[in-house]
């Protein structure tokens, strides 16, 4: 999956993405709910967002006593979530390329909203996972929402959102927005690949978040 095409696709959509994209609140709210519990209630969690968006789930990691930052290679993505009414630090970058971090810089990291599900090439998750592991303290923790294989089947056109997934095989699935004339293509894992992906650097377990939704859990090893 090209960047370049995935960045334009993200810019394309940014200003419809609250609206027609994002998850219903009361979904969101509950997915985060069992972000929050693994993150722990200690203050001041430096929490690192990648594919941070339009940064929805800031409010809820801020309530929580948290400090986010996030990073993003979209920069009309960001543009949005820098006009949020707490405001964090943000970076302008591909998550990727090496991350511009220093070592144990965070105590945590995500990736939700099937952020992860449009890697450039075959190496890619498994660089972030290295990456990952680096910038974590040791015992830190990471979590990505992503979809199950399960989800495939369910595929079905919405026109009146203006976009539709396509399934395109085994693993893989093509979104169209019909609106902005753009696609991007995503990869499904199984469950058992995770490990595989963004091991050796991170001890990795999946638990289920709903009928067609995993959470990869991934802890830095001491």
């Amino acid at each position: 999956m090209s960047e370049d095409r995935a960045r334009r696709f993200f810019d394309a959509i940014a200003p419809r993405y609250d609206r027609v994209y994002a998850l219903p609140r009361d979904a969101s709210r509950a997915r985060m709910a069992r972000v929050l519990e693994l993150l722990g209630s200690g203050p001041g969690v430096r929490v690192l967002d990648l594919g941070v968006g339009t940064g929805r789930e800031l409010s809820a990691l801020q309530d929580a006593g948290h400090t986010p930052t996030g990073l993003d290679f979209s920069s009309a993505m960001l543009a949005l979530c820098n006009r949020r009414a707490r405001p964090i630090p943000t970076v302008l970058a591909s998550f990727w390329d090496p991350l511009p971090f220093e070592t144990g810089s965070f105590d945590a990291a995500l990736a939700l909203h099937g952020t992860l599900g449009h890697p450039p090439d075959d190496g890619a998750l498994l660089r972030l996972g290295a990456e990952l592991s680096r910038v974590l303290v040791p015992g830190g923790i990471f979590l990505a929402e992503v979809p199950s294989r399960a989800w495939l089947d369910t595929l079905a056109a919405d026109p009146g959102q203006g976009h539709r997934a396509r399934r395109l095989d085994a693993s893989r699935f093509l979104y169209e927005d019909e609106v902005s004339h753009v696609s991007i293509e995503a990869r499904v894992l199984a469950d058992e690949d995770w490990a595989a992906a963004l091991g050796p650097t991170l001890a990795v377990s999946v638990e289920s978040s709903g009928p067609f939704e995993r959470l990869v859990v991934g802890r830095r090893m001491r």
